[in-house]
């Protein structure tokens, strides 16, 4: 690290001493020579892993060359996935080929990049061909964007944005094995990725507290390699904690202003964790942001009057039961239907790009309309609904409070209380959210289980930290749905997959069939029973179910399943404290016992 910094200050000094009207390079000029220069490095050891690949090296020598180019990237990557968010993507994608959505056809999307490249190499049985073309494809893509950067114009509240949402990456998606799935080669990269936030900060100021952090947090690092063992709780609490709160403190010194645009992330807070700090109107449409009180108390009536039924019986609150997590404990929400899925607990659902758990809409007020059109659950039309709402007056005193510009009640202003009222129900303060706040210790089971669901049980990796679901950080700009293989019936042996197709009834994409939203696992300890059928009762069943390998562990073939089939091996007294830290994320206004 400190190499690499005096590296820089020798190029910038090589450079002012050549210039016959020197001028003092300013910051994001200091940065940008910083990325070029770095992103050469980069390009180039790609391009030598390419030419061992070529030789016909041994596995040995590429493995090294592919540790050492992967390294190089995450001294750029803050920078290129912040101004090249699709061609970061490319390079360091999930290995998960996709279905355009878009095309007829639905053609496939292959994967590319180094977690492809990863998967190729690190194996018993290399396929040489595939490697080789893999790693071509990832030197094509790294070559192409070579130049782009002597046009690029940074400015400093990109820069400290993009190292905040970097930090913010090496938790949910470095420390927990997403980018490095087969190689485990994450906590060296995690190293890399402090030391790189570290040279950037220099060349805005010299922070001894900054120094003497980042010092700290990769001396912890080096004493403690063994990817299952390593201590997130403590490395995230102790360092990257502390490291988010520096970069806050220096930019408020700099007088460095946040982006005017809107994110998932509010950066006036000096963390993520903070309350506060991810904001549910970047989830919500343009027309429904920054809802009143008085709007939200509108929706909440709504939400609990049977009048949007077409029986008068059944309210929204009939299947979403507050005092159980906003779901019921049913099978499925019409026991009746064949067709009808478990019902998702309405707490923390805000924070997703798409609805339903086959993804089929985009927001909640879409949601809420679906749901009253829907004759087995509600019985009757959003239309005849709509019409018994303006014929109350009591709502028609009620809208013309909250609404004063319209003459009558409307069908959007309707949906936009219910959805209000839902997004008021997605506050993280639950005893996980405290302990990284400070105010909350948690139990020595409930911190190894919240280190296994970020480490060997590769929970963090599709259900991602500190959200919990499958809106994929640091943007939050997408959700994930996965293909589990889940069993029509609770056995572990000679399974048999449910018949329910999931996303692939809506997009007909083939990669889609059997797969459903990553959904929240905040409450999951009180929203029983689980999965889209409700096949397992337990936290306990659902463990072992990804302890197995998910439907591939129990006899089920489905060849689009991505969840990886490998077993966890984890203990009895490992599921033990994993289900002990799902605990810590249960609402607190909800009851903590099964």
């Amino acid at each position: 690290m400190r190499n690499l910094l005096i590296l820089i200050n020798l190029l910038f000094l090589f450079t002012a001493c050549n210039n016959s009207t020197p001028k003092p390079l300013t910051a994001t000029e200091k940065t940008q020579h910083f990325l070029k220069t770095q992103y050469a490095v980069f390009a180039t050891d790609v391009k030598a892993l390419q030419n061992l690949v070529l030789k016909n090296s041994s596995a040995n020598a590429l493995k090294k060359q592919f540790k050492k180019a992967r390294l190089s990237y995450k001294n750029v990557e803050s920078l290129v996935t912040f101004y090249y968010p699709e061609a970061s993507k490319t390079i360091n994608g999930a290995a998960i080929d996709k279905n355009d959505v878009h095309e007829t056809s639905r053609k496939v999307e292959e994967a590319t990049g180094f977690q492809k490249v990863e998967e190729e190499l690190f194996t018993d049985a290399i396929n040489k061909p595939e490697l080789q073309k893999q790693i071509g494809i990832l030197n094509g893509i790294v070559q192409s964007l070579k130049d782009d950067f002597s046009n690029l114009e940074l400015t400093d509240s990109n820069v400290f944005e993009a190292q905040k949402l970097q930090l913010l990456r090496m938790m949910s998606l470095g420390i927990t094995g997403f980018d490095s799935p087969v190689a485990f080669h994450s906590l060296p990269e995690t190293k890399a990725t402090l030391q790189s936030i570290h040279a950037i900060m220099a060349l805005y100021t010299n922070s001894t507290q900054l120094d003497s952090i980042i010092a700290k947090s990769t001396a912890y690092i080096d004493q403690n390699t063994d990817f299952n063992l390593f201590d997130r709780a403590t490395f995230i609490v102790t360092y990257c904690i502390p490291v988010s709160k520096e970069i806050h403190t220096i930019q408020k010194q700099l007088q460095i202003k946040n982006n005017p645009t809107p994110t998932a992330l509010n950066f006036n807070n000096p963390t993520v964790f903070d309350e506060g700090a991810f904001d549910v109107n970047f989830f919500a449409p343009a027309s429904n942001k920054n809802p009143s009180d008085a709007q939200k108390d509108l929706g909440k009536q709504l939400f609990f009057d049977p009048i949007l039924s077409g029986n008068n019986k059944v309210s929204c609150a009939s299947c979403h039961i507050p005092d159980q997590a906003y779901a019921d404990h049913k099978t499925k929400a019409v026991e009746s239907n064949s067709l009808s899925r478990n019902t998702p607990t309405l707490l923390q659902s805000a924070y997703q790009n798409v609805l339903f758990l086959d993804g089929r809409v985009t927001y909640l007020e879409d949601q809420a309309r679906n749901v009253i059109n829907n004759k087995d659950e509600m019985h009757g039309s959003f239309a005849n609904a709509l019409a018994k709402v303006k014929n109350s007056t009591v709502y028609q005193s009620g809208f013309k409070k909250v609404f004063p510009e319209t003459t009558e009640i409307s069908e959007q202003n309707l949906l936009r209380s219910l959805a209000s009222y839902v997004r008021s129900l997605s506050k993280l303060d639950a005893k996980f959210d405290n302990y990284l706040r400070g105010k909350a210790t948690l139990t020595t089971s409930e911190k190894n289980g919240f280190n296994l669901y970020m480490g060997k049980a590769k929970c963090a990796t599709c259900h991602f930290f500190p959200l919990f679901n499958g809106s994929v950080p640091p943007f939050y700009n997408e959700t994930e749905s996965e293909v589990l293989g889940v069993p029509s019936r609770n056995v572990t042996a000679n399974a048999v997959i449910d018949p329910d197709m999931g996303e692939f009834l809506i997009t007909k994409a083939p990669l889609k069939k059997y797969a459903f939203k990553t959904p929240t696992v905040r409450n999951a300890a009180i929203t029983f029973p689980y999965m889209h059928n409700g096949v397992y009762n337990t936290l306990e069943e659902v463990i072992d179910f990804y302890n197995r390998g998910g439907g591939a562990g129990i006899g089920i073939t489905v060849d689009n399943q991505t969840l990886p089939p490998d077993e966890l091996h984890l203990t009895k007294e490992e599921i033990k404290d994993l289900t002990a830290f799902l605990k810590t994320l249960n609402n607190p206004l909800t009851p903590r016992k099964h």
